[in-house]
């Protein structure tokens, strides 16, 4: 049913999954919330990196096979979470939603930083950035999210938001932002089977109660599998 966009499943390359075995674990737990379809995505640029891309590609392959040597339905994608630094200049077409123009961006929760310009600037290069978990930029208005899904950009906010699992995020902001219209996407950014869990349908059944089901379903459903299109286009 569900497609989770926003992970840190793939092993031993960041503050996500320590082996192999978690990963597998993550991923049952992704089933039991049910989800048909994840991508991985490791930092990238980030303190926490700590492997370049070929060693995400890599481990990427072993897991797809320890998937299907457990029997698991679940199809995989690998795509990548890049922090935006401006003295860096990455080959962001490996870097995409697999062969698609989706990238998932991350910016400064210190510093402010002109999410606008720098998210026109990448979709002007072909992209569709995909400003991730963009409620713990404390330093945006809402202003600042019209303005950033103005230049085509996408919107992703976390499900701990919505859940008030997330200290850095005020609990009102993401509710407010969903009845806003201005959420396109959510995701778990899960790391681990702890404090930061697969838990898509435990939020999805939480808005349930705030939400109409048009707006669920267009977040939860519509917008992710045309992801999944272009993905496999």
């Amino acid at each position: 049913m569900f497609v989770d966009l926003h992970t840190h499943i793939l092993f031993n390359v960041d503050d996500g999954s320590k082996d192999i075995e978690q990963s597998l674990a993550m991923i049952e737990e992704e089933i039991k919330q049910d989800v048909h379809h994840i991508i991985l995505t490791p930092h990238v640029q980030s303190r926490v990196t700590k492997v370049d891309r070929s060693v995400h590609v890599e481990r990427f392959n072993e897991l797809v096979e320890a998937v299907k040597s457990k029997g698991l339905k679940v199809d995989l994608t690998l795509g990548a979470e890049v922090l935006y630094r401006s003295h860096l200049t990455p080959d962001y077409d490996t870097l995409t939603f697999g062969k698609s123009k989706y990238l998932l961006l991350e910016f400064s929760t210190r510093e402010e930083q002109p999410i606008e310009e720098i998210v026109y600037d990448i979709s002007r290069m072909g992209f569709i950035p995909i400003v991730a978990h963009i409620e713990r930029y404390d330093y945006l208005s809402f202003n600042d999210y019209i303005q950033i899904k103005n230049t085509g950009a996408l919107i992703q906010v976390n499900t701990t938001s919505f859940l008030g699992l997330d200290k850095q995020v005020k609990p009102k902001l993401p509710l407010k932002m969903i009845k806003e219209g201005l959420v396109d996407l959510i995701s778990s950014d899960t790391h681990n089977l702890d404090v930061r869990k697969p838990n898509l349908k435990i939020c999805y059944d939480f808005l349930a109660k705030h939400v109409s089901e048009d707006v669920l379903t267009k977040i939860f459903i519509e917008n992710p599998n045309h992801i999944l299109r272009a993905i496999s286009a």
